[in-house]
């Protein structure tokens, strides 16, 4: 159903029953939005969690928010943070290419219980997603990214289902400028400390090639699973079940009985 989170419009999941103590806060990849991500927030859902998703883009150009083209990570960081502390309880972070390494960073935060990145993009490495010529053209203008097209498109949506894509296409939107060159000169500072983190990363991925995204994932003493024969779009589609079960089995690993909102005799049956 739609809400807010404090100045954020956002789409919200309850389910009934209520299995889980903490919330998930999901964040989307460059050039998607909150909207992109509705099936992962559904799967979710049918498992007990609370699910929130914030569109981050509705307030940006305004209330001093920089315009698109001259976000930064900081400032997009500082976004998803602001949207977490509208949660108003301790809450678990899940994002998506850019918003998973959005995700990694607010590990740092004691609001946050764990961060799970899907396919996130790699520091340093100059991504296909968005390093084309118009893009360098765009960025040396000062002006917002364009969203992948051609094979580049067909490569982001390849694992989404067929149904879906036509309408993912038509609802992708213009890229932060500074957020990209950040992700592209590796101006991204992660911590080695902060709340249990994973990486879940897809085998096939052109865009976050797996051997970097674990390369990565070690030089910052992260956890990683790979999703065999799969690429980017791990959030539907034919990569989902597996990307889900995988972050489920970390989260009551590293979370454990608390997470459950079971009753006291509940507790007895299961010893």
């Amino acid at each position: 159903m739609d809400t807010r989170l404090g100045r954020f419009p956002a789409q919200t999941e309850l389910p009934d029953p209520l299995k889980f103590a903490w919330p998930i806060l999901v964040l989307p990849e460059m050039f998607t939005t909150a909207r992109h991500l509705a099936t992962l927030v559904g799967y979710f859902s049918t498992m007990g969690w609370e699910v929130f998703a914030p569109d981050l883009h509705a307030v940006i150009g305004q209330g001093g928010t920089p315009p698109l083209e001259k976000l930064d990570f900081e400032q997009l960081t500082e976004l998803a943070g602001e949207a977490v502390a509208a949660v108003g309880r301790e809450t678990i972070v899940i994002g998506h290419g850019l918003g998973g390494l959005v995700a990694l960073k607010l590990a740092e935060r004691a609001s946050v219980k764990a961060a799970v990145a899907i396919a996130p993009l790699v520091p340093g490495y100059r991504t296909p997603l968005f390093m084309n010529l118009a893009n360098r053209i765009r960025t040396w203008q000062g002006r917002p990214l364009n969203p992948p097209s051609g094979r580049m498109l067909f490569e982001f949506i390849a694992d989404a289902d067929v149904y879906s894509r036509t309408q993912i296409i038509k609802t992708l939107i213009p890229g932060a400028t500074a957020t990209a060159q950040d992700v592209l000169k590796d101006n991204i500072m992660l911590l080695g400390k902060g709340a249990p983190r994973l990486i879940v990363a897809g085998e096939s991925d052109i865009f976050a090639p797996y051997q970097m995204i674990e390369a990565f994932a070690h030089r910052i003493g992260m956890p990683i699973v790979k999703i065999p024969g799969r690429g980017h779009w791990l959030i539907g589609g034919r990569g989902l079940e597996r990307t889900i079960n995988e972050i489920q089995r970390f989260l009551v690993r590293s979370l454990g009985r608390d997470l459950l909102l079971l009753y006291p005799e509940e507790w007895k049956s299961e010893e």
